[in-house]
């Protein structure tokens, strides 16, 4: 299926998010996810642009199970032109499962942020130990805007499976030329 891409905004050299005519893609979330086995840090290896993240490297996500919810604490660093950090940023957030039918397909939000009841961190695959691809996607009436994630455990290392991941995501309807490896070298207190 082709998609027709909606004009780009640009910033730090790199397209701003990625956005398409028609509906979301249909990615649905990994069957028997198990959250206690998630949590713990993770840290972004390839993801697609996105606004909030313009500029950002190191980052990283760590989650909390408590309770009913999971705790949701991300970080980055923001650098000048020649790598002098410029700022370290995190942000808090929570995350619950609006269908406990579904418990890969969260509701995440941060700070004073309304809880939404509509899934906006798909975890689509996961191992546990190694990997995990993350997708989400904000319908609107007649365009999308979509944000995808490939994590892992230890910064800066590819998953062996990573051609193997991409080729699940393409088969599911998302352009992977969108990804981009996120820089994790040099990163603070690691």
């Amino acid at each position: 299926m082709a998609v027709l891409q909606l004009g780009s905004v640009t910033a730090f050299g790199r397209r701003m998010m990625v956005s398409a005519f028609g509906r979301c893609p249909p990615i649905t979330g990994l069957d028997g996810f198990d959250a206690a086995q998630y949590a713990g840090t993770w840290y972004e290896y390839e993801r697609f642009p996105a606004p909030f993240q313009a500029g950002s490297d190191c980052n990283s996500a760590t989650y909390t199970p408590d309770g009913d919810t999971i705790s949701v604490r991300n970080q980055a660093t923001i650098r000048d032109r020649t790598g002098n950090i410029l700022i370290n940023t995190s942000a808090e957030g929570s995350a619950v499962a609006p269908d406990p039918a579904k418990p890969a397909e969260l509701a995440v939000t941060f700070g004073r942020a309304p809880r939404s009841n509509r899934p906006n961190y798909i975890v689509q695959d996961t191992d546990y130990t190694n990997y995990a691809v993350v997708f989400s996607c904000r319908q609107f009436p007649f365009w999308h805007k979509q944000y995808a994630y490939i994590l892992t455990r230890v910064p800066g290392v590819a998953p062996s499976n990573l051609d193997q991941l991409k080729r699940n995501l393409t088969a599911a309807g998302l352009d992977v030329r969108n990804f981009f490896v996120v820089d994790q070298s040099g990163c603070p207190g690691r």
